[in-house]
């Protein structure tokens, strides 16, 4: 059981608003073409990577959390920066993901000040899930696969609507699809880096299965969008929101839909945000990404989260190297 609620955590973490719009399936994948399936591959294969690899260095160093084997490979005050850096990444994508809740109570509810309404409910029922530990985590994963998959076959069902055209492929556009699936895994891989601790928990085989279940659930879902974006891609090569501006097409029923999968997707990333900054107790955490909130999703989104988050991917892929581990260290 605790393998399956580790897939789902990490599940909860990785669907995010962006992937259940469908922009980042057309940004890193779809757009690929024909070797959109190579991009899938890669970003499978980094998010195995480091679900696997960083879990067996902290076991290794004897660290129980991040920030304590950052410490432990770059020292006391690089180390302290480094892990400064994820708890920003954590508390502004948990920001993002809090104000894309809040927007949503927006546009779903007619009423006044439904969009402060919104942020206090999600901010609300994300610290409770969070407080309830890796079962908290481990239910809004499990509500993405019932959604999800609904929302993904009616688009799929839609009609394909006007002839696809896909752009001609340049001799090196394989290259730029492993580019961009591996730079997905990578950010994602940072982005839950927080969650690190919950598969340090399990064995090694018990911590393979877990990594094993959660490609298999995220690979399937990943396919399933490219598979919509692919036959759709004339309608929504140019939409900001791919799956909501298809959802139309099914009228009252699917824009409810699409807006329980965004909703689900983002309070579940917020809830993997606030496992994240597990050094904070829960109520600063919470307070912290609200602040980022208050900022709106859109400017969190466009600079902030793109550059720490490729910085952050940037450490991971140092604490995976082979270097020695000094596992001495009193700060572990």
């Amino acid at each position: 059981m605790a393998v399956v609620s580790v897939a789902l955590a990490l599940l909860s973490g990785v669907i995010g608003a962006g992937f259940a719009s469908g922009r980042e399936i057309m940004c890193f994948f779809a757009q690929h073409g024909a070797a959109a399936g190579a991009s899938v591959v890669c970003a499978l294969l980094a998010l195995s990577l480091f679900f696997l690899r960083l879990p067996d260095q902290l076991a290794r160093a004897e660290c129980s959390s991040l920030s304590a084997l950052c410490r432990l490979r770059f020292g006391d005050r690089l180390g302290a920066l480094c892990a400064l850096l994820f708890s920003l990444l954590f508390a502004i994508t948990g920001g993002a993901m809090l104000a894309a809740c809040a927007e949503l109570f927006a546009l779903v509810l007619n009423i006044r000040h439904a969009y402060g309404a919104g942020m206090l409910l999600s901010l609300l029922l994300g610290m409770a899930l969070a407080a309830r530990g890796l079962f908290g985590l481990a239910l809004p994963g499990a509500a993405l696969c019932l959604l999800l998959p609904v929302l993904l076959f009616c688009l799929l069902a839609l009609p394909a609507g006007e002839a696809r055209f896909f752009p001609a492929m340049p001799a090196d556009m394989p290259v730029y699809a492993v580019l961009y699936g591996t730079a997905y895994g990578a950010l994602s891989a940072a982005q839950l880096a927080g969650m690190l601790p919950l598969l340090r928990a399990l064995g090694s085989c018990a911590r393979r299965r877990a990594v094993l279940l959660f490609c298999a659930l995220f690979g399937a879902l990943l396919l399933l969008g490219v598979a919509v974006c692919r036959r759709h891609f004339a309608a929504v090569c140019h939409q900001a929101l791919p799956f909501v501006a298809l959802s139309r097409q099914l009228g009252r029923g699917g824009y409810l839909l699409v807006a329980a999968c965004l909703y689900a997707a983002a309070l579940s990333t917020f809830c993997a945000m606030l496992a994240g900054l597990r050094s904070l107790p829960l109520p600063l955490a919470a307070a912290v990404c609200l602040l980022f909130a208050l900022l709106g999703f859109g400017p969190l989104v466009s600079s902030a989260y793109p550059a720490l988050g490729a910085l952050c991917a940037g450490l991971l892929l140092l604490l995976c190297s082979p270097q020695s581990l000094t596992v001495d260290n009193p700060q572990r």
